[in-house]
């Protein structure tokens, strides 16, 4: 992981604080790094609030489910 990815990576955790976002990650798109963001809800509902790209990297979304600590 190179530190730039860490960066953006480290500002999309922002996106915690939006309804239906369980956890925001990096992984790979083809072979280029891209933040998956992992959702409980449709991810139309977010299309607003979260970019199709952040900082030169595209974003994916997941549908996770809820997510719950134990």
């Amino acid at each position: 992981m190179t530190s730039t990815i860490l960066v953006a990576l480290d500002e999309a955790s922002d996106w915690m604080a939006y309804e239906g976002v369980e956890g925001v990650g990096q992984g790979l798109e083809g072979d280029k790094d891209c933040i998956v963001v992992f959702v409980s809800c449709p991810p139309s509902d977010l299309s607003s609030q979260i970019p199709k790209e952040f900082k030169g990297y595209p974003v994916v979304f997941q549908e996770s489910g809820q997510i719950d600590i134990h």
